[in-house]
């Protein structure tokens, strides 16, 4: 046995030593290549740096905030940038992103201590009496609307465990086998896709939203403000929210959920109990955000400060919803730091011209229409999003030519930002992606199951940002 675990180790030792050179062996292959013609040495190590921590990121054989960290500190030894100065790694790696993460874990982590979201849950389900097919699109828009306002892991983790222990287990006691596996998979999946597109209605829902608005500030020079997000993004979420629970309900048939599970239902929803004070200050700070945050399309209030201000009233004595410990607890530093890395070996590669080339050398030479590069575009993303399962780096990898290039092809880069912040949050497609594992982990569907259902979730968002996505941001102004 012992012989085994060694045996093991020492495989996976090897393995991840192997990813490490992967990575080093494009550096090294990068160094030696001829300098493409329009581009500079700087330049193509900038793009080398990027292609190395994809496959860093994607294999992880070292976590991926390291990884991050030590490919954005080899940019000085490459001339890309200087370790000080502006723009220059420690400053590329700050910025309001950064702070709203931050913020936005703590909200999280407050509304999650409340009973607001079981109550919608349970609430929602008095309504459905006992349909599947509704309880399931119940449970969707439950998800959709608290991910509106909470990170998208955390919601779909909470979620998924409400309606394992509220509806799947007790169905699995009470009613059909088949049935109930159906049900697991249709109530698991679409969750995580709410989860998803819920995420996608305010810029709040998600921090690559707030990541993707900050690029398309450094690299268009004007960002989406939190109101416009909304009248572009919510449409195009809701749409295909509801063609997602079409979408399970049709593939993973489900019939009426047993009598004794709904009686014991109604009985673990009336044990709740009412909303309490601190339920109601969680709900009134939280509103109170969402008012301010609307209102910055005519006050000019900065989205970042009123998440922090909203944070900081958290911790109010007299408030008390948080203690340091509740929200240090809160924070996945992983992201906050993989955020920032991404940033910062981004902000190389527009600093030396690599993005443009980038766009001058594919689909710069082609004389096509702006519809054709939009479609091309709806369409590529996705299939991105498989190759590229890291949110941060599909954000950087696609966004600084596509700002690029938008100008030049009559399109406006919040075309192409919003194309990219819908793929780089999640997909409809591969099961491993991190928010639809938080419900792979019960067991409830295979990998299969998931692909099936996300075809046509993935068609309908293809064919709703090739058609009227664009409209929608020129009737805007953008």
């Amino acid at each position: 046995m012992a012989a085994t675990k060694q045996n093991t180790q020492e495989k996976s030792l090897g393995k991840r030593l192997a990813l490490i050179g992967v990575a080093i062996v494009i550096l090294i292959i990068a160094h030696f290549l001829p300098v493409p013609e329009g581009l500079t040495y700087e330049g193509k190590m900038a793009i080398a740096i990027m292609v190395a921590g994809i496959v860093l990121w994607v294999t992880e054989p070292i976590p991926m905030a390291i990884s991050g960290l030590a490919l954005m500190c080899l940019m000085p030894g490459f001339g890309i940038f200087a370790y000080n100065g502006t723009p220059g790694v420690w400053a590329n790696f700050i910025s309001n992103v950064i702070f709203f993460i931050l913020a936005s874990f703590g909200i999280t982590s407050a509304l999650l201590k409340t009973k607001i979201p079981t109550k919608i849950v349970f609430a929602l389900m008095h309504l459905t009496k006992g349909n599947a097919k509704t309880t399931v699109l119940a449970f969707m828009l439950a998800t959709a609307v608290v991910s509106a306002f909470v990170s998208n892991l955390p919601c779909t983790a909470l979620f998924a465990g409400i309606a394992m222990s509220s509806i799947i287990d007790l169905e699995k006691q009470n009613g059909d086998a088949k049935h109930a596996a159906n049900l697991g998979k249709a109530l698991m999946i679409g969750i995580a896709y709410a989860s998803i597109m819920g995420g996608m209605i305010t810029p709040a829902g998600s921090a690559l939203n707030i990541m993707t608005l900050n690029m398309l500030a450094a690299n268009a020079g004007f960002t989406i403000s939190f109101l416009d997000w909304i009248i572009i993004c919510a449409p195009i979420a809701i749409i295909v929210l509801i063609v997602s629970w079409l979408s399970v309900s049709l593939i993973f048939k489900t019939d009426r959920i047993s009598e004794a599970t709904m009686m014991a239902i109604e009985k673990n929803g009336a044990s709740i109990g009412k909303l309490d004070g601190f339920d109601k200050k969680v709900l009134v700070i939280l509103l109170a955000m969402i008012v301010a945050w609307i209102a910055s399309n005519w006050t000019g209030w900065d989205a970042t400060a009123i998440a922090v201000a909203g944070l900081a009233v958290f911790f109010l004595p007299g408030i008390d919803v948080l203690n340091w410990k509740e929200y240090i607890a809160s924070v996945q530093w992983s992201i906050v730091l993989l955020i920032g890395c991404v940033q910062s070996i981004a902000g190389g590669i527009k600093e030396q011209g690599a993005a443009s080339w980038l766009f001058g050398a594919t689909v710069g030479k082609l004389a096509v229409s702006a519809f054709a590069v939009v479609a091309a575009t709806a369409i590529a993303l996705p299939l991105m999003r498989l190759i590229i399962p890291v949110g941060p780096a599909l954000i950087a990898i696609s966004l600084i030519p596509l700002a690029a290039m938008g100008p030049s092809m009559g399109v406006s880069a919040a075309v192409f930002a919003v194309i990219i912040a819908f793929n780089a949050n999640s997909t409809f497609l591969l099961g491993v992606d991190s928010n639809n594992m938080m419900t792979f982990k019960y067991n409830q569907w295979k990998m299969a199951d998931f692909f099936k259902a996300g075809i046509i979730p993935t068609i309908a968002m293809v064919v709703l940002h090739a058609t009227i996505l664009a409209p929608i941001v020129s009737m805007l102004g953008y």
